[in-house]
């Protein structure tokens, strides 16, 4: 919320004008400090045209729990969604999975963004909640897609080209941000993106390792393949290829969503490795939220702030991209998560920087510790889907993504 030096009294209020009168800056305890300040009667927001949906719906004061609620009601929606989301994918298909997933966000953007004078606080909050699970299976799906799509060798390219459209995608939002001012407009471009990707999804075939094992016909598993071959030039005839598998009864096809959800307990050791799977990201989330918000500190505007934590993902995945090559994928996490350690051991050493300097010391380490927090994460996903079956790995991914929503809302806060 605007409350520092971004409101201002009305003229003829005099309860807001002797409320203020020994305040040179106006803060949130001197708004929220009267209760009898009342919008457009006492005080008006002064935030050079900006809107927000808390400003709109009145989420100030003694109604910011509400705020606070309805952000952490957009991860327990990413929480669902990532349960349900993963066995849909595993079951039916990548790009069923991900088309539901982009329709049913799409639909709640329209519902968030649509002007308070024809909607209600619960019907937004509720878009928001729906908005963070399709979201998130979405998150989750195109990564499993993406890697799905690239041959082992080959999966650091994968990875690097992931992670460059995700700081791509941070840029946008900092564009974004700064040129746009209308909260409704700012909200409806990610539906616009994920229209966009809608189209383009349909002119990209199914991910042929799902295909292969659980398609009903060989021939939709030569299709896909068909296509890469053709992506990538290559002369090798798929129509020469030989593939096999054991015949099953229609209903071995597919299994129910209870029965994928139980096999996590028939078979203990893949349970017990998504568990730990999912207390990685866990970590890795906890540390990244919270480092992350730190490159706002770099400068007095927000959208600075968020250009150098963009940039900051960047050399991350620049230092991804050499370990993944030379270093295995578990050592690189280990060593990932003891550089960051390190760093931010090192900053509580009372070393003190001019007071001219842009920068502290304890900035500058933690700031090169979420670099390293940001490698381990993308280190981490990578191990798990290349250590995943394919029967299982949307739903491993998924789960493992769940422990990551967890202090997902809390990181920045802790730390």
């Amino acid at each position: 919320m605007p409350y520092k030096g971004q409101w201002r009294c009305l003229s003829d209020s005099v309860t807001c004008l002797t409320q203020t009168l020994n305040n040179t800056v106006l803060t949130r305890d001197t708004l929220c400090g009267n209760a009898s300040l009342e919008l457009g009667t006492d005080f008006v927001w002064d935030t050079d045209g900006r809107t927000s949906y808390a400003i709109e719906y009145g989420l100030y004061c003694e109604r910011e729990w509400i705020y606070t609620m309805t952000n952490s009601l957009y991860f327990v929606g990413a929480m669902i969604g990532l349960s349900i989301g993963g066995p849909i994918m595993d079951i039916y298909g990548r790009k069923p999975g991900l088309y539901l997933s982009i329709s049913v966000t799409m639909l709640a953007i329209v519902i968030e963004v649509l002007p308070t004078s024809i909607t209600y606080l619960p019907v937004f909050i509720l878009a928001r909640m729906v908005i963070g699970a399709g979201g998130h299976v979405y998150f989750s799906g195109i990564q499993i897609y993406v890697m799905e799509s690239f041959p082992t060798k080959l999966r650091p390219w994968g990875t690097l080209f992931y992670a460059f459209s995700w700081n791509f995608g941070y840029l946008l939002l900092v564009f974004y941000g700064y040129y746009i001012k209308t909260w409704n407009i700012l909200a409806a471009m990610p539906g616009i993106m994920l229209f966009v990707s809608l189209i383009l999804l349909r002119f990209f075939p199914e991910s042929p390792k799902h295909e292969f094992i659980n398609a009903r016909s060989l021939e939709r598993t030569k299709t896909s393949l068909r296509w890469f071959a053709k992506f990538n030039r290559s002369s090798f005839d798929i129509d020469s290829l030989i593939l096999e598998y054991e015949e099953k009864e229609e209903s071995e096809h597919e299994l129910n969503f209870i029965e994928s959800i139980k096999e996590f307990v028939k078979y203990g050791e893949m349970g017990k490795q998504t568990v730990i799977l999912a207390y990685q990201w866990c970590i890795a989330s906890f540390l990244y939220y919270g480092f992350t918000f730190s490159w706002s500190r770099l400068s007095d505007n927000l959208y600075i702030g968020y250009l150098y934590a963009a940039i900051g993902d960047t050399l991350s995945v620049v230092i991804k991209f050499g370990i993944m090559f030379v270093v295995r994928r578990r050592l690189s996490v280990f060593g990932s998560y003891g550089a960051a350690g390190a760093a931010f051991f090192i900053a509580i050493a009372p070393v003190a920087f001019p007071k001219s300097w842009a920068i502290n010391w304890e900035q500058l380490w933690c700031l090169g510790g979420s670099l390293c927090v940001a490698t381990a994460w993308g280190m981490v996903f990578l191990h798990g889907v290349e250590a995943a079956p394919t029967t299982h790995r949307a739903k491993i991914n998924s789960y493992a993504s769940f422990g990551a929503r967890i202090p997902g809302r809390n990181g920045h806060s802790a730390l």
